[in-house]
């Protein structure tokens, strides 16, 4: 299946100052089957280890050299290395030293191909004691299959070619609310959508999706073996249910403190599971510089494993549409957060902002903010026109915004005179991946 990140990898590639490639992001969002896939289209011999089950005796020892760690790995796998050799460290999260030995690579042969992939990885960075050898590799965040890369796995690429251009007629609509039903239901987990189109069964969707969510909640001892399992499962269960709330910790579990809450909610982010939106003031970039990490709400990975999560079948999924998110708003939500989450591009770490100003007099809540070219953006995500806009409105005025977004269900339009110098642009939600690269043409009007 086709990902957008197949064309970074071959980017990366060709740079003529190339560093090795560390795919970062949680388990089963498929970094191992995108460097199968890499290597299969660019003629590459592929050289892997997983550092889960392998282990390499030249990384033990306090005197490393970098050449009896290549000698170790052609013994190994009986393979040579050469110019159209890509050698792989899956799960390398399990050999923190190995982590650590990658800017020799960098700096010793530089002509070599290295990527390394890791689940867990920012959990496991956080109980070593050395430095990550910044500037010596670089990163690239994946995350699961987004709705675009889901419309390729269907075949829909004319679908997604109008969409690229912004082009909104009525059977345009049609058709992605089609394929946005489907996308909410199987999410975008690579194995599940695979599933999905192979099968064309619904009912194998939810076993799989069931089958991931164990994987995770059986990793949990991994996450700290010094934190209590169930208490872990308690409040991964208590987050999914709270998904676009502000976090409460008493409200996620009355069994454990605060404190002990916290460190659960701050593993389950390390791990890549779920997503943290932290509140912004707003009033300048960069976004996070103006972070309250206090306040904050939650999202999961991804929309599939969470209507799963939540058992919602298909028609219960289906009766959302119809009523516009009106019982569930929460789950246009998640959408929008999954495909915010990587706004900045793959190779900044995931980040979601929203304003909330819940003390006072005037209250107002904006579910996302959006900082692109310097300048930041208001999103609230909505069930359709009929629903106020009071805190966006006065977000907009207050911040002298330019240009705010309205995501739901109604089709693309633009209201040029929506809060003082700010216009409103109204985005139908399956839209809202193609916005980066329609930004010039939304900007260059105001």
């Amino acid at each position: 299946m086709k990902r957008v990140a197949l064309d970074d990898l071959k980017a990366w590639l060709k740079k003529p100052d190339r560093k090795p490639m560390v795919l970062r992001g949680a388990r089963q969002v498929g970094k191992s089957t995108l460097v199968h896939l890499f290597c299969q289209q660019e003629g590459l011999e592929l050289l892997e280890l997983n550092m889960e089950i392998e282990s390499l005796n030249s990384i033990s020892g306090s005197d490393f050299e970098l050449q009896r760690l290549l000698n170790e790995i052609q013994l190994k796998k009986k393979q040579s290395i050469h110019d159209k050799t890509l050698i792989f460290f899956d799960e390398i999260q399990a050999s923190p030293k190995l982590l650590q030995f990658l800017r020799y690579f960098y700096e010793q042969e530089p002509n070599i191909k290295l990527i390394a992939a890791g689940s867990l990885l920012e959990i496991a960075l956080k109980s070593e004691s050395f430095s990550f050898p910044v500037g010596r590799v670089e990163f690239y965040h994946l995350g699961p299959m987004s709705f675009r890369e889901f419309l390729w796995a269907c075949g829909e690429d004319l679908l997604d070619k109008k969409l690229s251009d912004f082009e909104f007629t009525e059977e345009v609509h049609l058709a992605a609310i089609r394929a946005l039903k489907n996308y909410y239901y199987v999410g975008g987990m690579p194995a599940v959508v695979k599933r999905y189109i192979q099968s064309q069964s619904i009912v194998e969707v939810r076993d799989l999706q069931s089958q991931i969510l164990q994987t995770y909640q059986a990793d949990f001892p991994k996450y700290n073996n010094r934190i209590n399992t169930q208490r872990i499962a308690r409040i991964f269960n208590a987050l999914a249910l709270h998904i676009g709330k502000k976090v409460i910790y008493s409200k996620l579990d009355r069994e454990s403190t605060s404190r002990e809450v916290k460190r659960v909610v701050e593993l389950l982010f390390d791990s890549r599971v779920f997503l943290n939106c932290v509140h912004s003031d707003g009033n300048s970039i960069p976004l996070l510089g103006e972070s309250d990490p206090k306040i904050y709400k939650t999202y999961l990975l991804d929309i599939g494993l969470l209507n799963s999560l939540l058992r919602l079948d298909y028609e219960a999924l289906e009766l959302e549409f119809k009523n516009n998110f009106n019982t569930s708003g929460a789950i246009a939500e998640q959408f929008v957060a999954q495909h915010l989450v990587h706004f900045q591009g793959p190779s900044f770490a995931p980040s979601l902002s929203y304003h909330l100003r819940d003390k006072g007099s005037q209250k107002a809540e904006v579910g996302f903010l959006i900082e692109w070219k310097r300048d930041i953006y208001p999103l609230e995500v909505k069930a359709s026109s009929k629903g106020h806009l009071k805190s966006l409105k006065y977000f907009a005025l207050n911040k002298k915004s330019k240009l705010c977004f309205k995501v739901c269900l109604d089709q693309f339009q633009v209201d040029p005179s929506f809060a003082g110098k700010a216009k409103l642009v109204t985005l139908p939600i399956y839209a809202l991946e193609y916005l980066k690269e329609n930004f010039a043409g939304l900007t260059d009007e105001m």
